[in-house]
């Protein structure tokens, strides 16, 4: 199910399924994930003076520029959890061919 998904797309090679992957992490990671911060931090704690999705945007956008650990986090979270989720899953198929 999944290759006929990256075939319809035109990603038939692994290393095109890959690179597809990748941007959508990132896309998530740079246009998704601040708005979803936002709203929950919005939800969950209250607004705070001042508070808006565009400031959100601004300051993630200025500390990437500025080296913050906590922006790339956040930009490259979806990208990093994707492939922890793939390392786990080699691991774990390596490790039943052992037993």
């Amino acid at each position: 199910m999944r290759s006929r998904f990256f075939e319809r797309l035109g990603l038939a090679s692994e290393w095109a399924q890959e690179a597809g992957l990748a941007i959508l992490a990132l896309s998530l990671g740079f246009g998704v994930l601040p708005l979803v911060i936002f709203l929950a931090g919005s939800t969950i704690l209250g607004r705070y003076e001042g508070a808006s999705p565009a400031r959100v945007y601004e300051g993630l956008y200025r500390g990437l520029g500025l080296g913050s650990v906590a922006s790339w986090i956040v930009v490259l979270g979806p990208y990093g959890l994707y492939l922890l989720f793939k390392g786990l899953r080699l691991w774990w198929r390596a490790s039943a061919r052992l037993a």
